[in-house]
């Protein structure tokens, strides 16, 4: 048989209509899509014609959503009370039957709580929702849009910020999710701008932002016997992908963790922030007990207690570890075995105990200094600093990263590969897992290395070059901690700011979670410039391991 691909007859590859996607600029939201998922949703849309944003826009068409997701929570993600009537709101079955059928599928049978949405003749609700003149909002076409009149977040001057504690029952910052879909709305923490403040003294409320306090004196957590049970759980419900239980339970845990007394009765649990019936009774039975029987249920599952060991993996997440175990992997040798695996977790297979093993902080010391003195036969003048916990003075790392940049603002440029190239030479590097990755102007390199000598374990080594202009605010992100990390962007936002591993930008315009304009970027030299010009004392790496 001819081992070529055959082709189409002519009259079938002209009935297919490579475009039949235009029109369509889709808004997916990434609650409950798996990223393989979503990355074929992606290519499908662009390659029949339609396209994308990871952002609600004025150009919106369609929001495409997971199965389980229910208008309620599409609202409450976005913060918004109503959906405008020129948007089509879908669930992803609708994009699967439109690749599938190669055409435009009606969109009825997809369409999610179809007498809930806010329908196109709605014009007076919508323009009220969304800040829009009804008069701009009515088009030839009845369509309304998101034109209109957007509020624009003050700009956080320097000493020029009084922040009060917000009257509203948990008006504290939330700082326990990773994503902006999990954001809290913009009213948690009042702001109130005054003309002049004398000092950064008392600029913060104390005990309401984590990136003003040291670690070095934390708040005495009264309910450690509860948080430490619950944060078992949280690890539970990652390994077995259920996001939602697992940011839930880590909600629960910032709010018991700040509350200034020990619970001792349901009733207080109840009333806490972040704390509902059914996690008010698990707290109780953990009060009463000393122990929780969902988790020693989970401790005795042998699905879970393999899912918790695949997806130690490098490169295997919950959703990956799940396939393996569904395809009846049980060890980590049927894995080396019998999985397919990805270049990455052949290497995380093969390293698993090293990498899972924690390092002293001399011998990540080592790691920083043979990194160092490679990058300074390239160019002497060049910057190595490790962050990560080795930075913040830990006793021990999990692995190392290392910042280089020259402060001539254009040195760094092109040091990359030799700088690998020397490392591997040397047989310092043993392993690549991504060999360059590009974050904007900033290139990160993820691999494995191991120190000369008898009995050294291989260690996790990440390598991210520099622009000097973005080099004070990189030290922040990859210092860390997590928690001061997410304090200190949060605080930006409540302050018509934005902070990244890139830039302090101010003038950022938003509206509910969705950035209209990126801002402009505040030059930041030095990392006390970053939490000066957001009115927090400066914190050394040593004070920030919340």
């Amino acid at each position: 048989m001819d081992s070529k691909k055959r082709k189409l007859p002519k009259h079938f590859e002209t009935e297919v209509n490579y475009s039949f996607m235009n029109g369509v600029n889709a808004y997916i939201m990434k609650a409950g899509i798996e990223n393989a998922r979503m990355k074929i949703f992606k290519t499908q849309l662009k390659k029949y014609g339609g396209s994308f944003s990871d952002e609600l826009t004025k150009d919106t068409t369609y929001i495409i959503v997971e199965e389980k997701i229910d208008i309620t929570r599409l609202l409450s993600i976005l913060q918004v009370e109503a959906i405008p009537g020129h948007i089509n709101v879908v669930n992803t079955n609708w994009l699967s039957r439109c690749f599938r059928e190669k055409s435009l599928v009606n969109i009825d049978s997809f369409i999610i709580n179809r007498n809930l949405l806010i329908f196109k003749t709605d014009v007076q609700n919508v323009s009220k929702t969304f800040e829009i003149n009804p008069e701009d909002a009515v088009r030839e076409n009845k369509q309304t849009t998101f034109s209109g009149t957007l509020k624009v977040a003050p700009v956080c001057t320097p000493s020029r910020i009084h922040i009060h504690e917000s009257k509203q029952k948990g008006s504290n910052e939330c700082e326990s999710g990773n994503s902006s879909e999990y954001e809290t709305s913009d009213d948690d923490v009042k702001l109130n701008r005054k003309v002049s403040v004398p000092s950064t003294e008392g600029m913060l409320k104390k005990g309401n932002w984590v990136c003003a306090q040291s670690s070095l004196n934390p708040i005495p957590n009264l309910n450690s016997h509860i948080t430490e049970k619950l944060e078992e759980m949280v690890k539970k419900y990652e390994s077995t992908s259920d996001k939602w239980r697992a940011f839930g339970y880590q909600k629960a845990i910032q709010v018991l963790k700040k509350h200034p007394k020990k619970i001792t009765t349901w009733e207080e649990a109840k009333s806490l922030p972040a704390i509902g019936a059914k996690l008010a009774d698990k707290i109780w039975e953990i009060i009463e007990s000393g122990g929780l029987r969902k988790l020693d249920e989970f401790k005795s599952n042998e699905e879970i207690k393999t899912l918790e060991l695949f997806s130690n993996v490098w490169g295997a997440g919950a959703v990956t570890s799940r396939q393996w175990y569904q395809q009846g992997f049980r060890t980590l040798d049927d894995l080396k075995t019998k999985a397919k695996l990805t270049h990455q977790q052949e290497v995380g297979l093969k390293h698993y105990d090293d990498i899972l093993d924690r390092m002293s902080r001399e011998e990540a010391g080592e790691i920083e200094k043979t990194v160092r003195k490679t990058v300074e036969t390239i160019q002497p003048e060049l910057i190595a600093q490790a962050c990560g916990s080795y930075r913040r003075e830990k006793s021990t790392c999990g692995d190392v990263d290392v910042l280089v940049t020259h402060p001539d603002g254009k040195s760094h440029k092109g040091i990359f590969y030799k700088l690998i190239s020397k490392l591997k030479e040397q047989g310092f590097i043993t392993d690549d897992l991504v060999s360059s990755e590009n974050d904007g102007n900033q290139q990160k390199y993820l691999g494995v290395c191991k120190l000369p000598g008898k009995n050294r374990l291989h260690r996790r080594l990440d390598i991210i070059i520099v622009p000097y202009d973005e080099y004070a605010c990189a030290l922040v992100y990859f210092t860390g901690s997590a928690h001061f990390n997410r304090s200190l962007r949060y605080l930006a936002k409540k302050c018509g700011m934005s902070l990244s591993n890139h830039a302090l930008r101010k003038d950022v315009v938003r509206k509910g979670t969705q950035k209209i304009y990126e801002g402009t970027v505040i030059p930041t030299p030095t990392e006390e410039s970053v939490m000066t010009l957001l009115g927090v004392p400066y914190r050394p790496p040593n004070e920030r391991d919340h």
